[in-house]
């Protein structure tokens, strides 16, 4: 716009001196037409400005590392030639990242054009995306004006893989002493154990079916059979935002997230009741993770709670939430190594680490005191781990 400007400023210079050192007529009515210029791409401007439509397009989800396009639909008036100055910032609730992403578009007139603007998919997290000013600025540069009615306000999410593994969640026998309580509000897995008995419903499982009261009461009767509290496996997801101050860090979040859903996935095919925890600021983030529907909200609420700002200095809370749940094994995913925090947790219950870490090349396996810690590397390949035993 500027050279456009200094073209302008420069013709008109030269025809005015044409005119005054030669008196010639046409040099003098060019000069004229040039002077009246801003004037009329400034009022073209403005009565574009209320026919000029924006519309935008942008897929709910993606997962890390695709492609991830936000469409942007510009038709504005026949008589009006210029350019679309536009300012996107996209928010990340996880990280509390924000980018701004400035478009200039130069569209054809008379008919609607399709821009892609390409977005930012290699840090996980659901974000927001704003457009935060929309102007209108005529060819030449003379005038730049909003446009009062462009709105738009959308939200996406970047998911990790994940991976298609198997989990072996070993119980330790000191965990098994105190015997096994049962969920008086809800059916679970263990046949062990019958929660109710009724009526038999298409589907149901024929091994399921009690045959005596069935004969009994002449009527088709089942079990259902009852959901453990006890030996419970909380999954803690164990990112803070002081591991990912740098952008380089992302593909480990990505990671350390990949991983917590994975092995969430897991569990859940496997039929294990679970909770995933998180630490956000101030308090514990608790999951609990049934059936699919219960690991998309997990999934979707872990990726919009905000990291919690550093390692949590004491257990307490968590303490609580082991009594409460009756939790009796841990799996704690984690970039960061801290052995006391190792100790005071597996205190608590059995414990079986994650470290995932960019400095790691290969999978490892370590015994502590009281815990194992398996170390896995950031660029974390399907066909390298098909299972895991915790």
């Amino acid at each position: 716009m500027n050279a456009n400007k200094i073209t302008y400023i420069v013709s008109v210079a030269l025809l005015l001196a044409t005119f005054v050192f030669t008196a010639n007529a046409a040099a003098l009515a060019a000069a004229a037409a040039l002077i009246a210029m801003p004037v009329i791409t400034v009022a073209a401007c403005r009565s574009s400005v209320a026919l000029l439509k924006l519309s935008f397009e942008l897929p709910r989800s993606c997962v890390v590392n695709a492609p991830l396009v936000l469409r942007i639909t510009l038709d504005r008036p026949l008589m009006f030639r210029g350019r679309m100055e536009l300012s996107f910032s996209v928010y990340n609730q996880l990280t509390g990242a924000r980018t701004v992403y400035p478009v200039s578009l130069a569209p054809a007139t008379g008919r609607p054009a399709l821009f892609e603007l390409e977005l930012d998919s290699t840090v996980c997290g659901a974000h927001t995306i704003t457009l935060d000013t929309a102007r209108l600025v005529d060819e030449m540069g003379f005038t730049s004006l909003a446009l009062e009615n462009a709105d738009f306000h959308g939200l996406f999410t970047v998911y990790p893989e994940v991976l298609d593994i198997q989990v072996v969640p070993n119980q330790s026998a000191s965990a098994g002493l105190e015997g096994t309580s049962y969920d008086p509000h809800r059916s679970g897995q263990d046949a062990s154990e019958v929660f109710d008995i009724r009526p038999y419903h298409e589907g149901d499982a024929v091994k399921s079916i009690h045959w005596k009261l069935s004969t009994r009461f002449d009527d088709m009767l089942v079990r259902e059979a009852s959901r453990p509290q006890d030996h419970a496996i909380a999954i803690l997801f164990g990112a803070f935002a002081c591991d990912f101050e740098h952008a380089s860090h992302a593909e480990v979040l990505s990671a350390v997230l990949g991983f917590t859903a994975s092995i969430s996935l897991a569990l859940m095919r496997q039929g294990c009741h679970h909770v995933v925890v998180a630490a956000p600021e101030g308090s514990l983030a608790v999951y609990p993770v049934d059936d699919r529907r219960g690991f998309n909200r997990m999934l979707d609420a872990l990726t919009a709670t905000p990291l919690g700002p550093a390692y949590p200095t004491s257990h307490e809370h968590y303490a609580k939430l082991v009594a409460a749940k009756g939790i009796g094994k841990t799996v704690l995913v984690t970039v960061g190594v801290d052995e006391q925090a190792y100790i005071e947790i597996s205190r608590l219950t059995d414990l079986s680490v994650l470290h995932v870490s960019d400095s790691v090349e290969s999978y490892s396996i370590e015994h502590g005191a009281n815990y194992i810690i398996t170390h896995c590397p950031v660029s974390s390949d399907s066909a390298r781990i098909k299972s895991l035993e915790l």
